[in-house]
């Protein structure tokens, strides 16, 4: 039979992660609702590991490193990139040559 808390270690190191980068990217690419939704969710997400960062580093926690690391490149993917929607009037500024 498994260990619980070692089950638990897991999931918190893999997916805590996993579900703030799979919203970002939801908010990144998608379009309408969705977008706004998983942008909300992202938030709340990033601010959930933050705290369990903050948690893991002050514990010393094994999983510190993956931790950090994925919250640094969260922050960082959330920064850089641009989102793909685009404004709907876009296409009817067009000026004619």
């Amino acid at each position: 039979m498994s260990d619980l808390p070692q089950i638990l270690r897991i999931a918190d190191a893999i997916v805590l992660p996993s579900i703030a980068i799979i919203l970002l990217l939801i908010s990144k690419i998608g379009r309408g609702e969705l977008a706004r939704w998983s942008e909300g969710q992202f938030y709340v997400a990033l601010v959930v590991m933050t705290l369990v960062t903050l948690r893991t580093v002050v514990m010393q926690d094994g999983a510190w490193l993956v931790h950090t690391a994925a919250l640094g490149i969260t922050i960082t993917i959330a920064l850089t990139t641009n989102p793909v929607r685009k404004p709907a009037n876009l296409y009817l500024q067009h000026d004619p040559i």
